[in-house]
């Protein structure tokens, strides 16, 4: 994996890193056992299709998003940007103003060889680099919430049976200087 570039996105890559999206967001629905929720995935789709968009029109300055690449393919994707509705919903309001860690995406053939964790380290030098000192995000899913659990401890917000029974959804208030 010592082949890996973190780069910026160029815009007329914008349909492949869509149909990046779609493949990691289906592959993680079936391996959640969530692949039932169409309307949900599509919704999933649509959000990170927003959110590159978003990139791409204020030059990474309302959005900052990453890609991994190896050799010529995509292995992964992450971006930091103001917090979402959720977040801030769920919350009462208190991490509105924090900016949120998302998309955070690693190939379904390239997960568990450090890609994400290597994106996390990216991600953070360039918002210790803006001066930001404290990120938020969540999580959905389930197989997400053990890596990040493992990772980051116990999340700030557990709300039990969010998305219906025995799916929970998990939200993380982190300061920068504990991670780097």
């Amino acid at each position: 994996m010592n082949n890996i570039i973190f780069r910026r996105p160029k815009e007329d890559e914008s349909e492949l890193i869509n149909e990046f999206f779609e493949l990691v967001i289906r592959d993680t629905f079936e391996r959640n056992e969530i692949s039932d929720l169409v309307e949900t995935l599509e919704e999933e789709i649509k959000s990170k299709r927003k959110c590159l968009n978003e990139d791409f029109e204020s030059m990474g300055m309302n959005r900052y998003f990453l890609i991994a690449m190896l050799d010529d393919r995509i292995v992964g994707t992450i971006e930091y940007g103001p917090s979402n509705e959720l977040i801030t919903d769920c919350t009462n309001g208190e991490l509105k103003d924090l900016p949120e860690i998302g998309t955070v995406y690693v190939h379904p053939e390239y997960q568990r060889k450090g890609i994400g964790n290597l994106m996390l380290l990216n991600i953070f030098k360039k918002m210790n680099s803006k001066g930001i000192d404290e990120f938020c995000f969540d999580s959905g899913y389930k197989s997400a919430q053990a890596i990040w659990n493992n990772k980051f401890g116990k999340p700030q917000y557990h709300l039990v049976n969010y998305w219906g029974e025995g799916a929970d959804l998990m939200v993380w208030r982190l300061n920068l200087k504990d991670l780097i």
